[in-house]
């Protein structure tokens, strides 16, 4: 398509606008004349007049310049006359306004320039009138041509314009769309035509909404405001919409409607409002900053961290909050990191405005903008409390790990999940073997089912149980435990169990070894208690000898010497009290004198002694003498006041037999026992007290029968390595 002149855009609207800016090509080969109408148009209307005497000159000139508004040609030219330049103008610019100013008497002439598309045709007169008409005929032509080109290129610039349009008539039918409405709504022209824009309609909006619109622009007025539609395919869309009156001659005629989609922006502005709210109420405290690092923005979850206000803090730097923990070299680096387009996350002391330290884990990341730096923005969350209890758990780890007791941790079904080294220790399991499996490992079969059910019922209860339980360590060996469980919560959840074990295993046994000095310590009392009984009934008889003889000499002599054993066995008493054992100071003695002074300690009425050794035993002579003195008795209570009584040495030890009745086979292995005597009058104790001596010397006793059919007791010792029986000395 040709190039398209340029209409009216030197300024003014109707003819007085027009004529100061209208440039009007002359051609005619009479150039007398042609300067005659030139200088009429230029002194008379303002034209701008350009005079060509030769038709293909003037053509020339038209393609060269766009700024001729309107042609004026005579007909009869020589080598191209009329008809013919309209011809070529026409195929060159179509829209270029042409007048033929043709001779009288020229009809045919008029029509057939009509009909190559002359703008219009006069006779030529030198009358003033003839060119006052001229005149006015330019000035229609151009005017119309100008109207004609801007609604064209109105009409281009809606067809392609980037904002949606829509016509309707007064009724709101729609009788027109452009191609961008088309694209908008999904419907084609075809589809909109006839239709309102209801068929538009998403629901959003109410009645209200639309009455109002509606009183607005039938009112001549003009309505803006943002509508949610719909599409065809039922996508919702947001325009920013501008509906204007369509006026003639002050009568409304129609409704153009101008849109412009603002669904993306919408979007953008709702995701950046839902971005400032999150980040406003965000926990985290977040700070913006240029990229010389003034701040520019901060949240109120950074106001309440540090405790600055915000206007304190935009304009400054994250320097304010520099605690001195780090040096020059960390800062450095985070600087050249971010600075390189790098995010940057790690752990920062910080320090609030009242002084206090903080902990935070930050992210930093560069704002871009194109590619181009534009800022950074920094994400800190408070993690000091965290942190605090990260070295409480590292303590508490610490502590557990190197605790004297074991602990174990199981989930709620007993699965073993932790186990500390003494538990390895403790049980023989380690860790890898014992974590998932349960402590039913460690069952000893020691407690029966109910035991467990009960310990089982009571931490599900949420309460802690305490018990002592016998277990079995890897390599079979059993082992006691005071063990206390209990379980453990997570916001009154039950998560688990933790098990603390001590080993008592060795303070059971001190225990019990306790428990059998206590007996032994009860026995001694009454073996004591026994012992004097006898000292007591020889000053008892010689009491009453004194009382009975003339001279109670020998009675008092014998009185004195029961009154010297008694004080020796109160000092023994003493001293087995206080050193808690019943061997004191074991010496090499003779078996003989130690018999005879116990032989001496009894009453022994008629009864005789033998002995028949000179050995010499490692003895504590005291305790051996109490040995005999009770061996002695249980031969006269068994044996008689008559009986005899024979004292001999063996390759290991020594023996005390008696001629009496002797002691039934099915009762030796139990007369050794405390408490246990086959004499009416006995007490029991006294060959209690004989196995209590012989044991403190590691001596074993044999009870069995005498050569003369008595009792017979054995003394073997059973280190005789150590101590050997020396004979005679």
């Amino acid at each position: 398509m040709p190039e398209a002149r340029r209409v009216n855009d030197r300024g003014g609207d109707g003819i007085e606008g027009i004529t100061a800016t209208t440039t009007v090509l002359v051609v005619d080969d009479d150039g007398e004349f042609a300067q005659l109408v030139g200088a009429y148009l230029e002194d008379e209307h303002g034209f701008e007049v350009q005079i060509e005497t030769d038709a293909t000159a003037a053509l020339d000139l038209l393609r060269r310049s766009s700024e001729i508004d309107c042609v004026v040609s005579d007909y009869a030219m020589p080598e191209m006359d009329g008809l013919e330049l309209l011809q070529a103008v026409k195929e060159h610019e179509p829209e270029l306004p042409f007048v033929l100013f043709a001779g009288q008497g020229s009809e045919h002439v008029a029509s057939e320039a009509i009909h190559l598309g002359a703008d219009d045709y006069l006779e030529k007169d030198t009358g003033e009138k003839r060119y006052e008409l001229l005149a006015t005929r330019i000035e229609n032509c151009v005017t119309i041509a100008r109207q004609q080109q801007t609604l064209q290129d109105l009409y281009a610039a809606i067809e392609h314009a980037g904002h949606a349009i829509l016509v309707t008539d007064t009724d709101g039918t729609i009788t027109y769309a452009n191609p961008t409405m088309e694209e908008l709504s999904g419907y084609d022209l075809s589809e909109l035509r006839g239709d309102s824009p209801a068929i538009l309609n998403s629901g959003e909006h109410d009645d209200d909404f639309y009455r109002d619109l509606w009183e607005t622009i039938t009112a001549g007025e003009i309505w803006t405001g943002e509508i949610t539609n719909e599409r065809k395919d039922g996508e919702r869309y947001v325009i920013d919409q501008t509906i204007a009156p369509i006026t003639n001659a002050g009568e409304i005629t129609g409704f153009v409607a101008i849109n412009r989609d603002i669904t993306e922006r919408r979007a953008r502005e709702r995701e950046l409002r839902m971005f400032r709210e999150a980040v406003e109420q965000a926990g985290h405290a977040i700070l913006v900053t240029d990229t010389d690092g003034t701040i520019e923005y901060v949240n109120p979850a950074f106001e309440e961290m540090t405790g600055y206000d915000r206007d304190t803090t935009i304009g400054n730097t994250p320097a304010i909050l520099k605690s001195g923990e780090h040096d020059d070299a960390f800062y450095r680096d985070l600087w050249g990191a971010i600075c390189s387009g790098e995010v940057w996350n790690g752990e920062i002391i910080n320090e609030r405005k009242d002084g206090e330290r903080y902990v935070i884990d930050q992210t930093i990341a560069p704002i871009t903008d194109d590619g181009d730096l534009t800022g950074f923005v920094a994400i800190n969350r408070d993690i000091t409390e965290r942190k605090e209890r990260e070295r409480e758990l590292r303590m508490f780890r610490e502590a557990v790990e190197q605790a004297g007791h074991a602990v174990v941790v199981t989930d709620t079904d007993g699965t073993i999940e932790y186990v500390n080294p003494a538990f390895e220790e403790m049980t023989g399991y380690d860790r890898d073997t014992a974590i998932g499996n349960t402590p039913a490992i460690l069952k000893s079969g020691e407690h029966d089912d109910a035991f467990y059910r009960d310990l089982w019922e009571t931490v599900l209860d949420g309460e802690v149980w305490q018990g002592e339980v016998i277990n079995e360590r890897e390599d079979g060996e059993r082992y006691v435990i005071d063990q206390t469980i209990a379980p453990l919560t997570d916001d009154g959840e039950l998560t688990g169990f933790v098990a603390v074990n001590r080993d008592i295993t060795e303070l059971k046994e001190q225990q019990r070894e306790l428990q059998r000095q206590n007996d032994r310590l009860e026995n001694f009392g009454r073996t004591v208690a026994h012992d004097l009984r006898n000292p007591l009934n020889v000053m008892d008889v010689h009491l009453e000898e004194a009382k009975a003889a003339d001279d109670p000499g020998q009675a008092h002599n014998e009185i004195r010497t029961a009154i010297d054993r008694m004080s020796a066995l109160i000092d023994e008493l003493l001293a087995l009290a206080k050193h808690g054992k019943s061997v004191l100071d074991p010496k090499p003695e003779s078996l003989a004198i130690v018999t005879q002074a116990a032989w001496d300690h009894v009453n022994t009425q008629a009864m005789t002694l033998t002995v028949d050794s000179d050995a010499t035993l490692l003895m504590d002579m005291s305790r051996v003498t109490e040995l005999f003195e009770n061996l002695f008795r249980n031969a006269r209570e068994h044996a008689g006041a008559d009986a005899a009584v024979h004292v001999g040495t063996l390759g290991d030890g020594f023996y005390v037999e008696d001629d009496g009745p002797g002691i039934p086979p099915n009762k030796r292995d139990g007369v050794l026992e405390s408490g246990v005597t086959t004499s009416e009058d006995g007490t029991g104790f006294g060959l209690a007290i004989v196995s209590q001596i012989a044991e403190a010397h590691d001596w074993e006793i044999t009870v069995c029968e005498g050569r003369a059919g008595g009792a017979r007791f054995e003394f073997h010792d059973v280190t005789q390595a150590d101590h050997e029986t020396h004979p005679g000395t």
